[in-house]
């Protein structure tokens, strides 16, 4: 049970990783991507959620608070406009608060208290220091990424010395598959815009693809809509975001002892430096439902989330 408990916690630190949006741009008669060699960017990212789940008449709450801070730094840049970008996460913060009532409106009975940071790893609190104890290693760890022209993520590589640290954590297993090079792929491919050819104010385009999740086999739709320049400060440029996420069923997929996804629904909104020729900020919120069976009951989960993101030019 213990080992369980220490696992979800390890994956609530990264599923900021599978909502990131982070595109960089240039302004000509369109938005596109162009990086130049030398270019760096700090990258923060502020990620809040809250679960509830409700087994039989226990409600069980859990409030999550995550900041994360990278650094980004473009190595190289091919004639064809891949770019080949170092990235390594520089400080993580946690905050983890949970509770569960027998009954609606009973006092709440606490469940361990989760909260470190490792820019000040002496305050972590005792149920923490596991936890810490396995992100640490892994800061200033490098990987690459190579994203063309149009923002397709093409190739991941991670480090040498990420991999053989990585080997020394057996334990982690969740943060071996995120920093696998098909986990950064996966991941970072997921929350990268890829530009289509004629993008003109008012244009919509989708990207279509089958996940696997803790869900089963989803079928994620991905609909974007380029606004043009902002009303207040025409040099920033908006997209919008919507995310759909529908079952796919199958005979591999269609265990009845599985969680099921019952309701889902996303949002977002981007905004671009036109000018400076990269994302400015961005805001992705979504909330998902599901159920499992439970004995003679069902199991429900509903977790909300929004992810905040920044991201500036050294």
């Amino acid at each position: 049970m213990k080992q369980r408990k220490s696992n979800f916690y390890v994956v609530i630190v990264f599923a900021w990783a599978a909502s990131i949006s982070i595109n960089l741009f240039a302004q000509t008669d369109a938005p596109q991507w162009k990086l130049k060699e030398g270019d760096q960017f700090a990258v923060t990212l502020n990620q809040t959620s809250n679960s509830i789940t409700n087994v039989d008449a226990r409600e069980i709450t859990v409030e999550n608070s995550t900041i994360i801070e990278m650094d980004w730094a473009v190595t190289k840049v091919s004639s064809a406009g891949d770019a080949t970008i170092e990235q390594a996460l520089t400080r993580v913060k946690l905050s983890v608060n949970g509770f569960a009532r027998v009954k609606k409106g009973e006092r709440a009975t606490p469940l361990k208290d989760i909260a470190f940071d490792t820019a000040n790893p002496d305050d972590a609190t005792r149920d923490s220091k596991k936890l810490l104890k396995q992100i640490q290693p892994l800061l200033g760890l490098k990987f690459s990424v190579v994203m063309g022209a149009n923002g397709e993520i093409k190739d991941v590589s991670v480090s040498k010395n990420a991999s053989a640290q990585l080997d020394k954590m057996p334990e982690a297993r969740n943060l071996q598959r995120l920093f696998s090079d098909e986990g950064w792929k996966e991941l970072l491919g997921a929350s990268a815009i890829v530009l289509p050819d004629d993008l003109a104010t008012g244009k919509e385009w989708t990207d279509e693809s089958n996940i696997t999740s803790p869900l089963g086999q989803l079928n994620r739709r991905r609909t974007y809509t380029y606004r043009g320049p902002s009303d207040d400060v025409k040099s920033v440029g908006k997209f919008e975001l919507t995310v759909d996420l529908v079952p796919v069923e199958s005979e591999a997929t269609a265990d009845v002892l599985k969680s099921k996804l019952i309701e889902f629904s996303g949002s977002g909104e981007l905004l671009m430096d036109l000018d400076g020729g990269f994302l400015k900020s961005s805001t992705v919120k979504n909330k998902t439902t599901s159920e499992k069976p439970y004995r003679e009951k069902m199991i429900s989960t509903t977790i909300s989330n929004e992810i905040e993101t920044t991201i500036e030019k050294k």
